[in-house]
């Protein structure tokens, strides 16, 4: 039974006579009432919806944030791989070459952030009548959220910083000659800026 079935079964039971009131009367406080619960069920509706630009809470935007985080990490890391690879597969005598990086970190992600700032001051007074204030000041922050066109919630991104390379290793088949071997080090290190310390490169196995 719905909320205005049992209101409706109320009523019928609710005996007017006893306090003597005509129909017309009747009639409106049945209005009223039926008005006051249907702004309440609005109320609550409103509550759980999350619209484009909420600002959601902690937990959840800590969650969505890291999915982002992991998203967009794979997402570099596979084209830098497969432009990486089809340069140097440019490179003369190379052959056929796979590559492989690693990250120190994931892609920092800075938020646009709503701010909000409370400054309250309070006199008090002690037992001698003395005076002192007290001034309260609270910062608080909150990513601001908006919906795609999927209706995924993703924060409102400012900017990314890409992460530092852990290291490269290249598979090549022309890798046993040590000329194009130091030509496929020397492209990574030009490229990605790294040292030659963190790139290893292999003879591919044919």
């Amino acid at each position: 039974m719905d909320l205005f079935s049992k209101l409706k079964e109320q009523l019928k039971q609710f005996n007017l006579k006893k306090l003597n009131l005509n129909s017309k009367l009747a009639i409106n406080l049945i209005v009223i009432l039926a008005v006051g619960i249907g702004f309440i069920l609005v109320s609550d509706f409103y509550k759980d919806l999350n619209l484009g630009g909420a600002l959601l809470p902690d937990d959840t935007q800590t969650n969505i944030a890291e999915m982002q985080n992991d998203s967009s990490k794979s997402e570099y890391v596979s084209e830098l791989e497969k432009r990486l690879t089809d340069i140097l597969t440019e490179i003369q005598d190379a052959g056929k070459v796979s590559v492989m990086i690693t990250l120190k970190t994931g892609t920092e992600i800075i938020p646009a952030k709503d701010e909000s700032i409370t400054d309250k001051t309070t006199d008090e007074k002690d037992v001698e009548g003395g005076t002192r204030n007290i001034n309260e000041k609270n910062t608080t922050d909150q990513v601001v959220f908006m919906n795609d066109q999927g209706g995924t919630s993703k924060p409102l991104v400012l900017k990314e910083i890409n992460p530092d390379i852990k290291g490269v290793i290249i598979v090549a088949e022309g890798a046993k000659d040590p000329k194009v071997k130091l030509q496929l080090t020397e492209a990574v290190q030009t490229v990605l800026d790294v040292p030659a310390y963190r790139v290893s490169v292999f003879e591919s196995n044919k």
